[in-house]
């Protein structure tokens, strides 16, 4: 353990708070009245959630600055900073598919390709490992990163705006939701392609 790797771990504490305050902020309830189900957000919630993912994506890159800069790179930090990525991307993704106005723009199966790409790259990069083989992040996986960072955020955004207009905002998000479809699937190809020669090895 080193304090990149500390950093990174501080990333997914970071993650998990910023997940549940998420989660929390949607509370159905039934009217007394009728069967309608109202959904009551606690729109702070959702700003703090806001505010925590923002922290989490923004500080990615400094733990690997850190740890190259110290000439403390790692297995377990290679490992575990794209590990901490994927947590915070995948899980803030999911618990979004919760709220009404998110899945008008954001497709289940959107999602399920997302973590599907996460899941390959994963056992491409755990495969490497084990044979010596370091394979970290590429631009491509980066640029994907971002691309899905700042499609969550805007429905996020989405989400604590319930009660204000948010067609313009909901067209940018959709656009930024096909966006990082696009780049997801074309990052996991580019990964794909690069760990050929270890598929060639017995």
């Amino acid at each position: 353990m080193n304090a990149p790797n500390a950093i990174t771990l501080g990333r997914l504490a970071i993650t998990a708070a910023c997940i549940g305050i998420l989660d929390a902020s949607f509370e159905p309830q039934i009217r007394e009245t009728g069967i309608a189900l109202i959904y009551e957000r606690a729109r702070p919630l959702a700003w703090v959630a806001l505010a925590l993912f923002l922290v989490a994506a923004l500080t990615d890159f400094v733990d690997g600055w850190l740890a190259r800069k110290l000439n403390q790179v790692t297995a377990l930090g290679r490992v575990l900073d794209p590990f901490v990525d994927k947590v915070l991307v995948c899980g803030v993704l999911v618990v979004l598919l919760k709220f009404p106005e998110v899945q008008q723009r954001l497709p289940h199966w959107v999602v399920a390709v997302l973590i599907a790409r996460e899941f390959l790259v994963t056992a491409l990069r755990g495969l490497a490992e084990t044979r010596g083989v370091p394979f970290p992040a590429d631009r491509f996986g980066k640029l994907k990163m971002v691309a899905q960072s700042v499609t969550a955020a805007l429905l996020i955004v989405i989400v604590a705006r319930i009660d204000q207009d948010n067609a313009t905002l909901g067209t940018v998000a959709s656009v930024g939701v096909w966006t990082t479809l696009a780049a997801t699937v074309g990052s996991g190809a580019s990964y794909v392609w690069k760990a050929r020669p270890i598929f060639a090895e017995p």
